[in-house]
C-alpha cells in the first residue's frame, strides 16, 4: 500500500523534520511583531511555499515521463504528499493566519482544497487499485471483456437450432446479466443478484429433452455473471478515481490563478 511503504514512511519523517522548524520559527517570529505577509519572515514564508507549488506542479509533467532519470515514481508521489502539506502550512504562517485580502482569502482556501483533496486522491489511489483485482484477479479489464464477449458468443452457439423457449432463455440471460446503465458504475454496493420469475418461467417451458443442454449453458451464464460482477466493481473503481481527479486538477488549476493574481496586485497596489 502507497501509505504505508517503507518510502512513504521516509517522506513522512522528511514532512515532519521540515514541518517542525517552520512552526517553531513562526513562533518565535509572531512574539516579535504581529505576522502578516509583507514582513522578513512572511515573504520567506511565502517564497519557499510558492517554491514547492511550482514543485507540486511538476508532478503532472513526472507522472507522464516515463523514463525520467529522477526517480521513481513513488518517491514522487509520496514527495508529491508531503510537498503539498508543507506548502499549505507555509501559506497560512505566510498569512499569519490574518485573511483580510479576498483574493489571498480565495488563494489560500482553495490551496487547503487542493491540499485536502490530495489526501483523500492518496486513499483513493492506495485502496482502489487492490480492489480492483477482485478475487486476487489478474486480468486485466480488456481480457475480463473478451472473456465475457467469448462467453456470450458460445452462449448464443449453443442456442442455435434449439426450440424457440431455449432460446428466448438464452437471449433472456444475457440480457439480465448485462449492466443496468452507466450510473450504476459509481455504486459501490455489490448486492447478490437473483433468479427472476421471469427466467424461472421460461426454464421450465423448455422441452425435457433440451434440460442437459440448457444446463450447460446455465453453468456458462454463471461463469459470464461472476466475470461481470468483477468487470464492474473495477469499473466502478475507475470512475471513482476519475472523478476524484475532476475535482483535484480544476481546483489545482483555480488555485494557480489565484495566486498569480494575488502575486499581481501585491506588486501593484
Amino acid at each position: 500500500m502507497l501509505l504505508t511503504t517503507p518510502n512513504n514512511r521516509l517522506w513522512r519523517w522528511i514532512g515532519i523534520v521540515l514541518a517542525l522548524p517552520l512552526i517553531f520559527s513562526y513562533l518565535w517570529y509572531r512574539k516579535q511583531m504581529p505576522p502578516r505577509g509583507g514582513t522578513t519572515f512572511g515573504l520567506i514564508y511565502g517564497a519557499v511555499g510558492s517554491f514547492l507549488i511550482v514543485f507540486l506542479l511538476f508532478q503532472s509533467v513526472r507522472k507522464r515521463w516515463h523514463r525520467c532519470p529522477l526517480g521513481k515514481n513513488e518517491s514522487w508521489v509520496n514527495a508529491h504528499i508531503y510537498a503539498g502539506l508543507l506548502a499549505t502550512l507555509l501559506v497560512y504562517l505566510h498569512a499569519g493566519f490574518r485573511f483580510h485580502d479576498e483574493m489571498a482569502t480565495t488563494a489560500t482556501l482553495l490551496l487547503s482544497l487542493v491540499s485536502l483533496s490530495g489526501m483523500f486522491g492518496a486513499f483513493f489511489y492506495t485502496v482502489l487499485p487492490q480492489r480492483m483485482n477482485v478475487g486476487g484477479n489478474k486480468r486485466s479489464a480488456a481480457e475480463e471483456s473478451q472473456a465475457m464477449n467469448d462467453l456470450a458468443e458460445t452462449i448464443k452457439k449453443r442456442a442455435l437450432g434449439k426450440s424457440p423457449p431455449f432460446r428466448a432463455t438464452c437471449q433472456t440471460v444475457l440480457d439480465e446479466n448485462r449492466a443496468a446503465g452507466w450510473w450504476r458504475f459509481f455504486v459501490l454496493g455489490d448486492k447478490k443478484r437473483g433468479v427472476s420469475d421471469r427466467l424461472v418461467r421460461q426454464v421450465q417451458a423448455i422441452p425435457e429433452n433440451e434440460q442437459a443442454s440448457w444446463e450447460e449453458v446455465w453453468s456458462l451464464a454463471q461463469q459470464w455473471q461472476e466475470i461481470h460482477r468483477r468487470f464492474r466493481k473495477r469499473m466502478q473503481y475507475k470512475k471513482w478515481l476519475e472523478l476524484w481527479l475532476y475535482f483535484h486538477i480544476p481546483c489545482s488549476i483555480a488555485m494557480v490563478v489565484a495566486i498569480g493574481l494575488h502575486l499581481v496586485f501585491v506588486s501593484y497596489y
